[in-house]
């Protein structure tokens, strides 16, 4: 579908729109309903059936604001690519819960391997899911997907996006624990930059490598250590999310 940005536009919903509108959620034939733009926007639009393959919303009213859900500090997911359909719960959850922006990461023990044409098909897939999670959970703006991407690239890509972004690096051999690092143990507050993202970087199953850590610390991440349990990869980036919102307190203003 196009992005909604005025009154009066006309939006042709795509097949797979279409069927949730009218399969799904039933929609007669001048429904109205909200249409959000995932930049802060939504408007009143009305539903039109075309054809049996073809409909359209039409924008009536707005653009009106949105209640402002996102976290008060943006926290960005830097996660390893996992085995089978786990990628979809880290977006699909992480997205409900408030990340900003996902990195999936070809790490050296990630098992799966995607050649340019799997990207691709996995690429769309993920940006559906991460786009149903923000409808579901009404968040004020569309998170961030980036393509799949090496380690030292996301570094690199995440250094010119927000240079004063923080990497937090869970690693089992870290000396401090996220709650310690919260806290600004050892003299060290991390809410310096109250506007700069947190960035929780995920290993695959078989965790991240000791030379991927080496490196990671020596180009400004900081290892931490999350819980003496050994989290799942896919449970990982829920739980250090939901802690580190807590910890610091970065739920929504609204």
């Amino acid at each position: 579908m196009s992005e909604c940005n005025s009154k009066g536009q006309a939006l042709d919903l795509s097949e797979d729109l279409m069927h949730y509108a009218s399969r799904v959620l039933r929609l007669r034939d001048n429904s109205e309903l909200r249409v959000w733009n995932g930049r802060g926007q939504e408007f009143m639009g009305t539903l039109h059936y075309l054809s049996k393959k073809l409909a359209e919303i039409r924008i009536t009213e707005g653009p009106l604001p949105l209640p402002d859900t996102e976290l008060m500090r943006p926290v960005w997911i830097a996660q390893a690519l996992p085995e089978g359909d786990k990628m979809d719960w880290v977006l699909e959850k992480a997205t409900e819960l408030g990340a900003g922006a996902f990195w999936p990461i070809q790490a050296q023990r990630s098992v799966v391997r995607l050649n340019a044409e799997r990207q691709e098909k996995k690429a769309a897939h993920w940006e559906r899911v991460v786009q149903a999670a923000s409808l579901q959970s009404e968040r004020q703006h569309l998170p961030q997907l980036h393509s799949v991407m090496s380690l030292e690239a996301a570094f690199e890509s995440i250094a010119k996006q927000a240079p004063g972004a923080q990497l937090l690096w869970f690693t089992p051999e870290a000396g401090t624990t996220l709650t310690q690092w919260c806290a600004g143990v050892s003299g060290q507050l991390p809410v310096t930059q109250p506007l700069q993202p947190l960035v929780i970087c995920v290993g695959p199953e078989g965790g991240w490598s000791g030379e991927e850590t080496q490196w990671a610390v020596e180009h400004g991440a900081v290892a931490l250590q999350f819980s003496r349990r050994i989290l799942r990869t896919e449970t990982f980036a829920l739980a250090c999310l939901s802690q580190l919102t807590a910890l610091l307190q970065l739920e929504s203003k609204a």
